[in-house]
């Protein structure tokens, strides 16, 4: 009786067309979210997250300096594939958006720990971080858009954190639990 219940539920999916599930990443930045991969479905969820992303504005790559200051926009330069500005409130009138494609979001961690490791950077960046993107302003994208830090070196039991592409390195949203 099992077999032929077990014959019959397999047929049924198989007509229906059920497939297997994809598997969920744990750790890097598939197991922070859905990859966009390009700018105007970054632009799409910022609207549908935030509820505004007024006045888009694609940015050249050497505006960036400007924007962020050179130390920054020179860490983040050679790994972003496009990047844009937005408005998504009076708080927060113009946020940068950053795309990176391939493997470039992993690289760019790479660097930073590289950075860390070599007493050039103390910190992690300010920016808030998706799979395949992050927002300048890091406090919105944490608080208020559910994405992450991207910390090295960070231990805190209380704050959520998903291991990041790179040893010792962790995507890390204190916000988390707290209505997101």
């Amino acid at each position: 009786m099992k077999r032929i219940v077990a014959t019959f539920a397999a047929a049924a999916c198989l007509l229906a067309g059920c497939a297997a599930a994809e598997p969920v990443a744990t750790r890097g930045a598939g197991a922070i979210g859905e990859r966009l991969v390009t700018m105007d479905e970054v632009v799409d969820w910022m609207r549908d997250t935030a509820g505004e992303c007024a006045d888009v504005t694609t940015q050249d790559l050497g505006d960036l300096r400007g924007f962020v200051g050179s130390d920054i926009a020179a860490r983040f330069e050679p790994y972003v594939a496009e990047w844009a500005t937005c408005s998504v409130s009076a708080e927060f009138p113009r946020v940068g958006l950053l795309l990176f494609t391939g493997d470039a979001q992993r690289e760019f961690q790479e660097s930073w720990h590289d950075a860390m490791t070599a007493g050039e950077l103390a910190d992690g960046p300010t920016f808030a971080f998706g799979n395949g993107f992050a927002v300048s302003a890091g406090f919105l994208g944490v608080s208020r858009l559910g994405l992450y830090y991207f910390r090295c070196d960070y231990v805190d039991p209380k704050v959520k954190q998903v291991p990041a592409d790179v040893a010792d390195c962790v995507f890390a949203n204190p916000e988390h639990g707290h209505g997101h």
